[in-house]
């Protein structure tokens, strides 16, 4: 899954990166959903606006789960050796609420390795 064996340096990291990204937001991900859980589950007695907070963690997992599922793209692109374009989907995926910076510079390496053309 980690071929990196003949790439440029700042490739290898920057697939890292995004591999790590990725991990780091499904775990974010599965946090949210345990919030919203709780928020569910006992709306009263934490929080003064449950149906608010509910609806905060619905929409803020959401919209991490597209940016997960573009990251995906992005490191399936670093598979086919198409480092220009997982690049671009790095950083779209990482502008993405919320901000994720790991995912950001993955991308960033992506775009001025030698291998982007």
């Amino acid at each position: 899954m980690l071929d990196v064996e003949g790439l440029s340096t700042e490739a290898k990291i920057g697939k890292i990166l995004i591999l790590v990204s990725l991990i780091l937001g499904i775990v974010g991900v599965l946090g949210m959903l345990v919030g919203f859980t709780s928020v569910a589950l006992f709306p009263l007695r934490y929080m003064r606006f449950p149906i608010f907070a509910g609806f905060f963690f619905v929409i803020a997992a959401v919209v991490k789960i597209l940016g997960l599922i573009i990251g995906f793209m992005a490191l399936s692109s670093t598979t086919l050796k198409n480092f220009n374009k997982a690049g671009m989907y790095a950083i779209i995926s990482s502008l993405l609420p919320p901000l994720d910076l790991i995912m950001l510079i993955g991308g960033i390496l992506c775009l001025i390795s030698k291998e982007a053309k």
